[in-house]
């Protein structure tokens, strides 16, 4: 597959979000690196995932804030992301420090709103807290039913395609 057949996307997430789940599901595979302790993840999770024609390399970021200095790392040459909120908990401060973080990195992004199967948040009111436009989709999903997650990741790379094109670069990881 060529090198502009590749897009690298970043889960990103608070503590128990579900961004392994979410990765996991979507996938439907073993994950290829996976560190976790004692059910919370200290590294960060990857698989490959064929979609669209792309090959795409996903990561998800640990959700523990000691482990912030990872995203960065895990943010550099990515083409989206994925900010998945825990409905069941609300809009967290870690959510809000994501949020900003992913747009000083200027990729397209969605905000999936997990465990829609035990409790939704409504889109208006995830706009208003985190302060994002109306262009920004914000879909409610379970990864632990498989809910949506093709839909997310195929409007994510629709989005990617769009400012790949209008911005006449290709990928260059």
């Amino acid at each position: 597959m060529a090198t502009e057949s590749i897009l690298k996307v970043v889960v990103f997430g608070a503590l128990n979000a579900g961004k392994t789940t979410f990765v996991e599901k979507l996938s439907g595979q073993n994950l290829l690196v996976k560190g976790d302790f004692d059910s919370i993840t200290t590294s960060f999770d990857f698989v490959q995932i064929e979609q669209q024609g792309f090959l795409i390399h996903l990561f998800a970021s640990p959700g523990h804030r000691r482990f912030s200095f990872m995203w960065n790392t895990l943010a550099t040459g990515m083409n989206g992301a994925i900010l998945l909120i825990d409905s069941t908990v609300g809009i967290t401060p870690v959510d809000h420090e994501l949020v900003k973080f992913i747009m000083g990195y200027d990729v397209p992004y969605i905000i999936a709103a997990n465990k829609n199967d035990i409790c939704e948040i409504k889109d208006s009111y995830i706009r208003e807290e985190l302060n994002i436009s109306d262009e920004v989709p914000v879909v409610n999903t379970s990864a632990l039913e498989n809910q949506d997650l093709e839909n997310i990741m195929g409007g994510l790379i629709k989005n990617i395609e769009k400012k790949l094109n209008n911005s006449g670069k290709s990928n260059e990881n």
